[in-house]
């Protein structure tokens, strides 16, 4: 007995030995020691993988041309700055790990270095220290064994100092628990941080570690129930998304796949790949409502999930938008993703069996997509080539993270022309440099009533002449795939003017149909349906409308209803110097009276003609 308990004992004490000594090893993060041989050896099976393989590597010589980055503020952020100190020592440490290129690695050098001498990475904006302590973790953990001793040093000292020490502040710690992806980056940057420098700091980097363990499933569990319908919008999905997986990715190469098991049972983390997916329009736009553009680059996150539960259909896209980036060159920036090369590890991939073909990706099955939480969406497409139609329906709430008054709000595009879009959100530094309150989400602020992009007023939507939407009420939506149609109860976003507002969009072959029912009580209530537009001119037969845009192409408007009602097309131009000035777009009003004690339907249906 004494024999066996000794056995016990003294394997007890062995076993961490060996996990310690395993653990204590550099490089540790995301891309371990002696994986680069079979990263390259897949990479090689795959044109599309040898591509932007060469891409990142070709770009590193541009960044060996640049000045490197100084600490500048702009408004509270210096953000810019981190995110461009990521992406330059991401890159030259992964072509220093895939190639051996020790030009790249003495350029990373420097800029760590550089960045290390900065005053503080700005932790009154807790981002920028976020994204510069992952930088800094990466560069020092990579080119660990390349770089000299006292680099080595004054990296670490400033990934304490500038990054630890600030994440354990008091003053900080409510950047910890938030609920959008402010919790994700701030908990995920300072997990990576922390795993690099355990073995080296590991009273404050544990503190941190197990911190961000239990306070990243908050914005998780916030966020992804039920099926993965992120509230904050596709840009933002990819922010937060993306950060959440270099926590887990840098958990489960230090400590084991099972220690990122509680994580990826929340309800529709794996499952907003989809949605991420489903955003992407035939033009190779998103679906980019709230504070997010349009615009969309490589997202490595669904090349993640994909080697979690393959899933080839979730990165059908990614194809289509290298190929962009090699063919069209105002998408430069889809190099600049500070994280692509990622897309690479994750999507390559570092063992038999793991590796994504890119180069001939799956066709997704199936039309149509509803999901739920605090901003409900719907999607309908006739199918996924750039000749289909794509119809976007938005509902949900104006009070979520980074939320417009755009409930009830569309997009709609057919053979690459977007009739309906979303204008997106102005520029955050230019607009609090002028003392502008951009995150006041309550009724009445500056959000709503200085910026014009913000309110509903700038959105596809429809509202009673002149009234802001409430912005705490929580709309639905209620879809039917067989028919494909979407509708959502508006009544409550305008208080006491009627009795009843409901919106249901519907797709008919390529054409969108919109209906409004409108009941009044005892006042009459002038409505608006209005379409944000880069139509450039229109005209007006009876109740009929052709919209033009600037190629010549033709939407008709249909509108049927037994009221009367006034047609303009407006400029989109804002009224201060200090938003953008939104060219090229305009706002198409239709105007009606609906009378007391009425009920109306006003349906107007988009047919392209071309």
């Amino acid at each position: 007995m004494f024999k066996k308990s000794l056995i016990c004992f003294l394997t007890g004490l062995f076993i961490p030995v060996l996990l310690l000594a395993r653990q204590q090893d550099h490089p540790r993060l995301f891309l371990r020691g002696g994986e680069e041989k079979a990263l390259m050896a897949n990479i090689a099976r795959d044109e599309v993988w040898t591509r932007m393989h060469r891409a990142i590597i070709d770009e590193c010589a541009v960044i060996d041309t640049l000045p490197l980055c100084e600490r500048i503020i702009k408004g509270p952020r210096m953000h810019a700055i981190s995110c461009e100190v990521l992406r330059r020592v991401l890159m030259l440490s992964y072509a220093y790990r895939t190639e051996g290129l020790a030009s790249c690695a003495a350029r990373a050098e420097k800029e760590m270095l550089h960045a290390a001498a900065f005053i503080d990475w700005n932790p009154s904006h807790f981002l920028d220290v976020a994204e510069m302590s992952t930088a800094l973790a990466i560069g020092y953990d990579w080119l660990y064994d390349w770089l000299p001793a006292a680099s080595r040093d004054s990296i670490r000292n400033a990934l304490v100092h500038k990054g630890l020490e600030p994440a354990l502040d008091p003053a900080c710690l409510s950047r910890f628990s938030m609920v959008s992806n402010w919790g994700q980056v701030c908990n995920g940057g300072m997990a990576v941080a922390s795993i690099a420098l355990l073995t080296e700091e590991p009273e404050k980097a544990q503190a941190i570690l197990d911190r961000s363990r239990q306070n990243i499933l908050i914005p998780m569990q916030a966020s992804y129930p039920p099926d993965g319908c992120f509230p904050e919008g596709f840009g933002y999905w990819a922010f937060g998304t993306q950060y959440n997986i270099l926590f887990l990715d840098a958990l489960w190469r230090y400590f084991g796949r099972d220690s990122i098991d509680t994580y990826l049972e929340v309800p529709g983390f794996i499952e907003s790949g989809n949605y991420s997916q489903q955003l992407i329009t035939p033009s190779l736009q998103t679906f980019g409502y709230s504070d997010n553009s349009t615009r969309i680059y490589l997202e490595p996150a669904v090349m993640w999930f994909n080697a979690v539960r393959p899933d080839p259909k979730m990165y059908y896209w990614q194809k289509a938008l290298f190929e962009r980036f090699d063919t069209d060159k105002s998408y430069v920036k889809t190099i600049k993703n500070r994280l692509i090369p990622f897309m690479v590890i994750w999507g390559a991939g570092t063992g038999d069996g793991t590796s994504v073909r890119l180069s001939t990706p799956e066709l997704p099955q199936g039309n149509f997509y509803a999901g739920h939480g605090t901003n409900d969406i719907c999607v309908m497409r006739t199918g996924w080539t750039p000749e289909d139609a794509y119809l976007g329906f938005k509902a949900g709430k104006v009070r979520n993270p980074h939320g417009h008054m755009d409930i009830g709000s569309f997009y709609y595009e057919y053979k690459g022309v977007r009739w309906s879009l979303d204008l997106g959100s102005d520029d955050y530094g230019s607009v609090q440099v002028h003392g502008i309150g951009l995150f006041d989400m309550w009724a009445g602020s500056d959000r709503w009533t200085k910026l014009t992009k913000y309110n509903n007023f700038a959105h596809s939507t429809t509202y009673p002449e002149g009234t802001y939407q409430e912005t705490r009420a929580l709309c639905t939506i209620t879809e039917n795939e067989a028919e494909m149609t979407a509708s959502s109860d508006l009544t409550a976003l305008y208080p006491k003017k009627m009795k009843s507002l409901r919106r249901t969009v519907r797709l008919v072959g390529a054409c969108a149909e919109i209906e409004d029912f409108v009941e009044c009580e005892d006042n009459a209530v002038t409505m608006v349906w209005n379409m944000t537009t880069e139509a450039i001119s229109f005209k007006r037969k009876g109740s009929k409308i052709i919209l033009t845009d600037k190629d010549g192409k033709q939407l008709e408007l249909a509108v049927n209803a037994k009221l009367a009602f006034t047609a303009r097309l407006v400029p989109a131009k804002p009224e201060h110097p200090y938003e953008g000035q939104n060219e090229g777009i305009s706002f198409l009003r239709l105007s009606y009276t609906a009378p007391s004690w009425s009920e109306y339907r006003f349906t107007v249906k988009l047919t392209p003609l071309y």
